[in-house]
């Protein structure tokens, strides 16, 4: 294991050579840019109250299936009074709330990711424009992220992470102010 991360640290340096004596690079964080944007709070603050709304839904759900397993034991299980045939169909009846709390689970897991995604794809689309507005200034032919570690080592001075963070605030400003470049 160890000599494949070695392999692959040693092709991405031998790649990032190749690639940096044929272009220009500069990098980004992209944690610290969303950082830097009040609409990422905004979205963090909606897709939390989001959870917990889908939070409360699912743990009444699983309050339900647990009142409805406790009573089964307490009062039908081993009640003689009860038919097999009244048995079978409460225990098909707790099965059935049984899937329905698992597979709310996955959709409510779904309709969150599906909504940080809506609730982000425009923050994010205006991050793509400011690195490349910026890219396009300071003559770049590729940026990186250096937020996922993929860069292992380099110049601060390709660092363009303060850079983007005054273009997206000078983007605001325009749009803000009617004005566009």
């Amino acid at each position: 294991m160890k000599n494949i991360i070695m392999s692959i640290a040693g092709t991405l340096m031998l790649l990032g050579s190749a690639v940096t004596a044929q272009s220009k690079v500069g990098y980004v964080d992209s944690q610290k840019l969303l950082g830097s944007l009040k609409e990422t709070q905004a979205v963090q603050t909606q897709m939390q109250a989001e959870q917990e709304k889908m939070y409360a839904q699912f743990q009444y759900l699983q309050d339900s299936l647990a009142n409805s397993q406790e009573d089964y034991v307490k009062n039908v299980k081993d009640n003689p009074l009860l038919k097999d045939g009244a048995k079978k169909a409460i225990e098909k009846g707790i099965q059935e709330l049984a899937y329905l709390v698992q597979s709310s689970q996955q959709k409510f897991q779904e309709e969150l990711y599906a909504k940080q995604q809506e609730l982000m794809k425009p923050i994010l689309d205006k991050i793509k424009k400011a690195v490349d507005n910026v890219r396009k200034a300071e003559g770049l032919d590729i940026m990186l992220d250096s937020a996922y570690g993929i860069i292992l080592a380099s110049d601060t001075k390709l660092d363009l992470t303060q850079k983007t963070i005054d273009e997206l605030v000078k983007m605001a400003t325009e749009k803000d102010s009617g004005t566009k470049k």
